[in-house]
């Protein structure tokens, strides 16, 4: 099975399907999640609570892979996450609206099994479409520079 195939099935099996015990498969028993939250656990558990916690608020999420690249043991992917918000998530209210959001995911595959995860999420995106944060003051982009 190649590196980009076993880190696919997270997103396909685990987040998209719901399937967080699919993580046993593919996860190494000491796996580290690089980027979790301050007070998140880093271990595939810690995966697994956020598959629950983001298919509570969007019960039809899916993962589409926009690119994925494959260097060595690192599978590097960018995907677009979107799902009706019909649940409570991230402290948020069922709106019935569809939210989507980007993220990029390096994943460390050894020995046929996600050893490390670093992730960039755009949950400045995702936070404003729950209506959890305002969009940032924009206007200084709109100004022309000033001549030299």
């Amino acid at each position: 099975m190649s590196n980009k195939t076993v880190a696919r099935r997270i997103l396909d099996e685990g987040f998209s399907q719901g399937n967080a015990d699919v993580l046993d498969e593919v996860m190494s028993e000491d796996f580290v999640n690089h980027n979790a939250p301050p007070g998140m656990d880093t271990s595939r558990e810690g995966v697994k609570s956020v598959i629950l916690i983001e298919r509570q608020g969007f019960p039809d999420l899916k993962v589409n892979i926009i690119n994925e690249f494959e260097d060595g043991e690192y599978v590097i992917q960018h995907v677009e996450l979107t799902g009706t918000h019909k649940g409570v998530v991230f402290g948020a209210e069922p709106t019935g609206r569809t939210i989507s959001w980007n993220e990029i995911h390096i994943a460390r595959v050894r020995d046929g099994r996600v050893s490390d995860h670093w992730a960039c999420n755009d949950l400045h995106v995702l936070m404003m479409q729950l209506g959890k944060m305002a969009p940032p003051d924009t206007s200084a982009f709109r100004r022309a520079p000033a001549a030299s």
